[in-house]
Parts: structure tokens; sequence; C-alpha cells
């Protein structure tokens, strides 16, 4: 059966990605809140001449409206109006402004509006009226006063100084952390229904596989059954074949299939008579051509088993040799599907090593010999050294099936 293993790791690995992705986005908003908040605490400043007309982003301009001469108003000889205005040319509003303007010459104010005036000997301070405390962008705050001052007075330099109304939800950046956390979340959500998904199908997969897995030992049961003397054998064949896939680098999903196949590999046993399969002596040439219509029996009850790529294959030619000397349709070589040259390796070596009505089990070292020797006549001269090599590592022969 296949391990969980690569599944698990994949898992992890999606949940590490999924972890990380989300502490990426919740530290970037934390950094932007930071940012945010540490903009609404910052006070700007921005100076000018009152001169200076048309300039871009946050600026004050001013002019005077009206003038005239005023008696009685000892030192000052002239009376003038300003109008000012808090142009915010910028991309955010401005709140909790301040406007410090510079004026030649002394002045004393008379009246005003839209503001808190205050004098500090030539410099007008001016703070907004509650009313006019913000100014939104692309929008501008307008107020102004009446001032007794000398006829040649002028406003000069000023400086205005401001907060910006910034908030979270204006950065585009925010709404492009949140969608981003959102397609994640999203992502992984549909990850986790599509994982439930394939554990259910999976689950129902592995229920079929132990169901077939039982229904081909039983089969393979049912063919050892014809001959007592060869209990185990098609399990043992199986496993072997198996192997022998696995060194010659099949998928675990390709080394399954050719363990089924193998377990399968006799079944054309079934339509010969256990007179002849259970004969204590040997064979005369009668006997030994009925036991070896064996392998197109099997042929032929597997032929239209689609589901399972090469099963009839393993059971039609099994018997053949890589020289053309076997049966029944005497193909050699390469000729000979590979899934039966492998079969014939396992096959001939279970055969040797198990012992048979007529003699008792051969030895190993026996076997080893007799798989040398034929390489090249009776067995694939590829396959031969790779069960050689699973002899030595031990890992054939086994007890299986008994």
């Amino acid at each position: 059966m296949k391990s969980n293993t690569g599944k698990s790791d994949g898992t992890v690995n999606k949940r590490i990605v999924f972890a990380g992705l989300m502490l990426f986005y919740l530290v970037m908003l934390l950094i932007l809140a930071l940012y945010v908040a540490n903009l609404r605490r910052k006070t700007f400043t921005v100076r000018g001449s009152m001169h200076d007309i048309g300039n871009p982003g946050i600026t004050l301009e001013g002019e005077r409206s009206k003038q005239w001469h005023e008696g009685n108003k000892d030192p000052f000889d002239c009376g003038m109006e300003y109008d000012f205005k808090v142009i915010n040319g910028g991309k955010r509003r401005l709140y909790n402004w301040r406007a410090e303007i510079v004026f030649s010459k002394d002045f004393d104010i008379d009246s005003c509006w839209n503001g808190e005036f205050n004098k500090v000997d030539h410099t007008l301070v001016v703070r907004p009226s509650e009313e006019n405390e913000g100014v939104d962008r692309g929008k501008e705050g307008t107020f102004g006063l009446v001032m007794m001052t000398f006829e040649d007075e002028s406003a000069e330099e000023y400086r205005l100084s401001y907060r910006l109304d910034v908030h979270l939800t204006q950065s585009p950046l925010f709404w492009l952390l949140l969608a981003g956390m959102g397609l994640t979340l999203a992502v992984f959500a549909a990850d986790k229904v599509n994982e439930a998904k394939y554990n259910k199908l999976k689950a129902k997969q592995d229920e079929i596989r132990g169901i077939l897995q039982e229904s081909f030992e039983t089969f393979a049961h049912i063919i050892d059954a014809k001959d007592p003397y060869t209990r185990g054998h098609s399990l043992r064949v199986a496993h072997y074949a198996k192997l022998i896939a696995g060194e010659m680098g099949y998928s675990e999903d390709e080394q399954e299939r050719v363990y089924w196949i193998g377990m399968l590999h006799d079944i054309g046993k079934i339509g010969v008579t256990d007179l002849i399969l259970q004969k204590p002596g040997k064979l005369d040439n009668e006997e030994y051509s009925l036991i070896q219509t064996h392998v197109d029996v099997g042929g032929r009850i597997l032929k239209d088993f689609k589901a399972l790529n090469g099963i009839a294959e393993g059971a039609k030619y099994h018997h053949e040799r890589w020289d053309g000397k076997g049966y029944s349709t005497h193909r050699m070589g390469r000729d000979i599907p590979e899934i039966a040259r492998i079969i014939c390796v396992a096959d001939s070596f279970d055969a040797m090593t198990s012992p048979r009505v007529y003699r008792k089990a051969l030895s190993v070292e026996y076997a080893t010999m007799e798989l040398k020797s034929c390489a090249g006549t009776q067995f694939d001269p590829d396959i031969v050294p790779v069960m050689l090599k699973l002899i030595e590592q031990g890992l054939v022969p086994v007890e299986v099936g008994e």
C-alpha cells in the first residue's frame, strides 16, 4: 500500500505557507496602522510669502480687500480688511490648523471672523473656529479680519501648521492587504474542502483496494488449492515480482499492479484436471501438453480484464523463454511482454525452492546457479541480476501465504 508521508508533508508545507502569509499580512497591517497613527499625531508646517499665489499643495493665500483712513485711532491712521484662504491642494483632509502671518508694521485687531485671532508683536496668530477646523481635499477654509494699522502696512511672510486627517481605511495598501488575506483564506478554505473530499475519496478507494486485495488473494488460494504442494506459490511469486519491479524503477502504483498480476499468473490451472496437477510421478508427453494449456486458458479467462493492464499477458506468456523455446507462442526476447519476463524469473525461482509432489525443495544456492546459467536462454538477462541482488540482500526467499 502507498505511504501517506508525501501527503502529510504536503499538508504541513501548505499550513506553513498559509501561516507565513497570514503573519506577513498581519505584520504589514500593524506597520501600516502604526504609520497612520504616527501620521495623525504629526504636525506639518509650510512656509511662504503672502505674495506667492498658485503654489501647489497646502498653502495660505490672502488679499487686502478694503482700505480706508481712520481718525482718532492713535497711533494708527488707516483701517484695512484682509481675507485669507487655507487651500488644501493635498490628497487628504487637514485639520487643527494654525496660521501665523507676519505684517510689516504694528497693528491692532478691530474685528475678525471664522477663527480665533491673537496678536504677538507684528504677527497675527489664527486658529480656526469649530466650524472651520477642517478643510477637505480640494477645498479651502476662509477667515478674515479688520485691523487698524498704518497706510503702508502689508502682509509679508506666513507659516501654516496643520495635521492630516488620516485613516487606515483610506490607504490603498490597507485594502490590498485585506484582499490578500481574503484571497489566502479563500484558497486555504478551498484547499481544506478539497482535502476533505480527497480524504473521503481516498478512504473509499482504500476500501475498494482492500476488497480487491482480498479478492485477488482468495483467487490465489483457489488456484494453489488445486495442488497442495504449491500452497502459497501464487502469493510468493507475486511478492517476488513486486520486489523485482521495484528494483527496476517501477512506481508504487506499478509495483502494486505487478503484484496483483503475479497473484493470478497461474489462474489457467483451474482448467487442468487434478489428476495431472497432483500426479506423483513424471508426466508423459500428453500430460505435459495438457498442463501447458494453462497459459492459454489463463489468457482467455483474463482477456477482458481491462482494468488491470497486462494481467492477461502475465498469465499467457510467463512460460515463454528468452530464446523462443518456451510455450505456447514461442515468443522470444523483448517480444515477450516485460511483465511476463518478470513473472517468469519469480515463478521459476519459487518453483525450484518449493517442494513438489515428485521432489523436495531445492536449495537457494542451486536456484541461484540455475538463474545465472539460464540468463540469456530461459530468462531475460537484464532481470536475472535484479533477482540475484534481491537474494543477496536477503529479501528473497520469504515465507508468504503459508
